[in-house]
């Protein structure tokens, strides 16, 4: 009996004992964690906490008895207790270091194959030109699709310009600045502001962002001329010969498009910041031709694009640029410089990295579909460079009635490889005022049409020059990067083997290294 009854004598002083314990090393856990209650919660979640550690820890002391305290701080639970809170302590502080680190220095990694979540050269070097203090207010709710992939496309030109700030409004809790900014849900729903200044972003993409930057730091016209009535496609044409995708690009670059026809205004106006010859097929009256070199002379900027078996009678003017059009055909008969229809006359031109109009597309290329060769004429008053070329296999076809009846064959005598098919010139008119002139002269006018401009470089190429010509040198690189589907080809053996280490291999290891522990913990 006195057993039994010794036995449960101490049977409650065990429980106690063991309440005790547990509810110091609770107490002790509450209060080391309450550090990150603090950074994930509110002041008051932590105080709460704090308060309920310290009585879990005063009523573990108080069932401890008579020297609880002193048997509990050294005892194991003690340790266990301490160390848990320092361990706690540390690793939060490492949090918080490793937060403020990322906060004041963030790092990004793409890792897409195309760098899709990465800003292009000619976005950074936008933002970082940026005249003033840019605020955007994107109107979306935070349950549309839109509203993350616009505040992360916001984030990344934030993090990279201090004068880029941006705002996601919800268009239902802020009316009152839906209709100051006069948005609406068939409309932009994103707003750039600089200054007095605002644009309306089309899309929540990188290129009509950027796009709307470079108009808030350009607010001026710049008008460009495209001459009409000798056989030029209309600017808005949408058929294949057409160029009215290339023209939207440059009205999206905040550049303006206008016709102009010489005979009607006899004078090139002076607010054109460029005139382009865009694909004449017909000749140009000598008052037309007179007017353009007038143009010229006061330090104009000209973009010319001609087309083989076409006379555009420019000849002349374009020997005061020191450039001679072949009456010829470019002819590339190496199948590694075409890529349209295995043609001999569209090939794949190389584009001057030095240059800042090839240097855009120097690692993509350009396609001309069919051209005539340039030259810089000797003892010329200009140096004109060449900014295109074609292959070393290329040569200039003079007897075009042989190509097209016996085929592609090189004769003594014709211009042979790499044959200049675009050239840039640049010279100082003098004034008043004195002005520096510029023109770019190419032998083909369908590589920017509606047909050809997506292959390659060709909308670049052709943005480029019309950027350089109007002077926009911070346009000269374009846009923003596309996203590609990324294909893993299998042959037959391949999938094979991956359908029988998934279905057959993995299953067995997986069944075999259960086994193996199960083994192992019996024989112990």
């Amino acid at each position: 009996m006195a057993d039994a009854d010794g036995r449960r004598a101490t049977k409650p002083g065990a429980r106690r004992a063991l309440l005790a314990r547990l509810l110091s090393a609770l107490g002790l856990l509450a209060l080391g964690s309450t550090l990150v209650t603090f950074l994930v919660g509110t002041p008051r979640h932590a105080a709460a906490k704090a308060a309920a550690g310290v009585a879990a820890l005063l009523a573990g002391l108080a069932l401890s008895g008579p020297g609880g305290a002193r048997r509990f701080l050294s005892g194991r639970a003690a340790r266990f207790g301490v160390f848990t809170a320092a361990s706690t302590v540390l690793l939060v502080a490492a949090l918080a270091i490793a937060a403020w680190i990322a906060q004041r220095r963030p790092v990004a990694w793409d890792l897409t194959r195309d760098r899709i979540h990465t800003l292009s050269d000619d976005t950074v070097r936008t933002l970082r030109a940026l005249p003033g203090d840019v605020r955007v207010l994107a109107f979306y709710r935070q349950d549309e699709p839109a509203h993350g992939e616009a505040r992360a496309l916001l984030s990344r030109y934030a993090a990279l310009s201090p004068r880029f700030r941006f705002e996601m409004v919800d268009p239902y809790r802020s009316p009152e600045l839906v209709r100051l900014h006069r948005v609406s849900d068939a409309g932009p729903r994103t707003v750039a502001a600089l200054g007095g200044e605002e644009v309306r972003v089309a899309e929540p993409t990188e290129e009509a962002l950027t796009n709307a930057l470079v108009r808030l730091s350009h607010p001026g016209r710049r008008v460009l001329y495209f001459t009409q009535g000798h056989g030029e496609p209309a600017l808005l044409d949408a058929s294949r010969q057409g160029t009215s995708i290339a023209v939207r690009a440059l009205e999206a670059e905040g550049l303006v498009v206008s016709p102009l026809s010489l005979p009607e205004k006899g004078e090139v106006p002076a607010d054109a910041a460029a005139v382009l010859v865009a694909g004449p097929r017909r000749r140009f009256l000598d008052a037309e031709v007179a007017a353009l070199g007038r143009y010229v002379e006061r330090g104009g900027h000209l973009g010319v694009f001609l087309e083989p078996e076409a006379s555009a009678g420019l000849d002349g003017l374009l020997r005061e640029l020191s450039i001679e059009a072949g009456d010829d055909l470019v002819v590339d008969p190496d199948p590694a410089s075409r890529v349209v229809g295995g043609s001999p006359v569209t090939p794949v031109l190389r584009t001057s990295s030095v240059h800042p109009i090839g240097a855009s597309v120097a690692q993509t290329g350009v396609v001309f579909p069919t051209a005539r060769s340039l030259v810089a004429l000797a003892g010329g008053r200009l140096r004109p460079a060449p900014v295109a070329l074609s292959a070393p296999t290329a040569w200039a076809e003079t007897d075009l009635s042989s190509l097209y009846g016996k085929g592609a064959r090189q004769d003594d005598g014709e211009k042979v490889g790499p044959i200049p098919l675009a050239m840039a010139v640049e010279w100082r008119a003098e004034g008043p005022p004195a002005r520096e002139g510029r023109a770019f002269v190419a032998g083909d006018a369908d590589f920017f049409t509606n047909g050809y401009q997506q292959m390659l470089g060709n909308l670049d190429f052709f943005l480029s020059a019309a950027s350089w010509l109007a002077e926009r040198d911070d346009r000269l690189v374009i846009r923003a990067r596309g996203r590609e589907a990324s294909r893993l080809l299998l042959t037959e053996g391949q999938a094979t083997t991956l359908r029988v280490l998934a279905v057959d291999v993995l299953p067995l290891l997986l069944l075999a290294a259960g086994l193996a522990v199960w083994l192992a913990r019996r024989a112990r």
